[in-house]
């Protein structure tokens, strides 16, 4: 495991340590947190633009798909 080097404000880490938390394990966690939030940031870019289909025309759609195929 790599080792690397964290700055924090000073108050910040003295509650840190009095609080006794795992520093390197929220480390961990907040890093993973934010690849994933910028991964699915990267993938919705990827996904093609809305078509202007409102909610209600959708609902609609899928009412009437219900009833003409008996579900």
């Amino acid at each position: 495991m790599t080792r690397m080097n964290v700055w924090v404000p000073d108050e910040l880490a003295k509650r840190a340590r009095e609080a006794h938390l795992n520093l390197s394990a929220l480390t961990q966690a907040a890093i993973a947190a934010e690849l994933a939030r910028t991964d699915t940031d990267v993938w919705l870019a990827t996904l093609p633009a809305p078509r202007g289909i409102t909610h209600e025309a959708v609902v609609t759609a899928l009412d009437d798909a219900r009833e003409e195929f008996g579900a």
